[in-house]
């Protein structure tokens, strides 16, 4: 006969998952590197992913493990880019600083970031491709332009600068930062701006901005209106 244990199973304890573990930082760097390196060699088309996993010294199958697809690896290296441009959110958020010296950082970083000249070669590919690869545009469009919009404005919002259309808010500082600079670089990819030409334009559009959406008057302040003539 069959005797019946009162005690509670044992669990065993859990095993380590198996894979690959996660990329440090300098090997996700080295392979990155690599990645942008083919690319504005070969092109989006042509770059094959035999000749990224050679240069990183690595091998496909780590390759399509972290990044299934072409276009996941050019939307990584893209988003390497633009991480810059986020990783000081919080900080903005939290920072004591006057709006109008946050929004210049935060332009002359925007502004850096369309100006460097590895940065709009990648975006030209970008372009280029972006008929043929709709994947390729619609990663970057999420990971990087649309997030950016988004994190801005929730910085406006802290701010109370530009509502209640707060994207709508954001979307317009990001224009009238870049305006037609972006087209004058990609057509006309000799010429480099000076610091001095950055700077002056980036303050402009700051002025710009807030012209249009007025930093909100300290606390127990109320702004005073211009009195009607007549």
């Amino acid at each position: 006969m069959a005797i019946r244990s009162n005690s509670r199973p044992v669990h065993k304890a859990a095993q380590p998952a198996r894979g690959r573990p996660p990329l440090d930082a300098p090997e996700r760097k080295r392979i990155l590197d690599a990645t942008t390196e083919v690319f504005l060699e070969m092109g989006f088309q042509r770059a094959s992913t035999a000749v990224i996993a050679r240069r990183a010294r690595s091998s496909k199958q780590t390759l399509y493990a972290l990044f299934p697809t072409k276009a996941d690896l050019f939307a990584a290296v893209m988003s390497a880019h633009t991480e810059q441009l986020f990783a000081r959110h919080v900080e903005y958020i939290e920072s004591g600083k006057p709006p109008r010296q946050a929004l210049a950082e935060m332009g002359d970083m925007v502004l850096g970031l369309f100006s460097s000249s590895t940065f709009l070669a990648l975006y030209r590919i970008l372009v280029a491709e972006a008929a043929n690869f709709p994947d390729l545009a619609r990663q970057f469009w999420n990971m990087c332009a649309e997030r950016g919009y988004r994190l801005l404005a929730e910085y406006l919002k802290s701010r109370g600068i530009g509502g209640p259309h707060w994207r709508k808010s954001a979307v317009q500082f990001v224009s009238f930062i870049l305006g037609d600079f972006i087209l004058n670089a990609m057509l006309n990819p000799d010429r480099t701006p000076s610091e001095r030409e950055l700077h002056k334009r980036v303050r402009e559009a700051v002025r710009d901005f807030l012209i249009l959406h007025p930093e909100p008057p300290p606390a127990g302040r109320s702004r005073t209106l211009p009195r009607k003539q007549g």
